[in-house]
């Protein structure tokens, strides 16, 4: 009984540590800076969904460098494409652009 208990902490404690992670294991973390494709409407490459990212900057911060930084969460998630970016919105001093991570996928192979 006591060793089911202590299985089932692990258990526990495995998926509160997945979780914390925060991205989907078939996509690792990239590193800060790397490439992503940016797309105001839908990708014209086969993508894997991974979630909604955001960045939200200073007004007086430039545009690019904004974008740069929603691109960086894309890589802290594993992705490669960021789309659905609206135009920013800004409101309190702030500048705000959000879109969808995505992971390309690799072409099929033919058989």
């Amino acid at each position: 009984m006591i060793a089911r208990s202590v299985r089932h902490v692990g258990l526990a404690a495995l998926a509160l540590v997945a979780c914390a992670n925060g991205g989907d294991a078939r996509f690792p973390k990239r590193p800060v800076g790397c490439e992503v494709k940016l797309f105001h409407g839908i990708p014209d490459v086969p993508t894997d969904n991974i979630g909604p990212v955001r960045a939200r900057c200073a007004d007086e911060i430039p545009e690019a460098d904004c974008v740069r930084t929603l691109m960086d969460t894309v890589c802290d998630l594993g992705g490669d494409i960021v789309w659905g970016v609206d135009e920013p919105t800004h409101a309190d001093g702030k500048v705000r652009y959000s879109g969808r991570a995505a992971h390309s996928k690799a072409p099929a192979r033919a058989p």
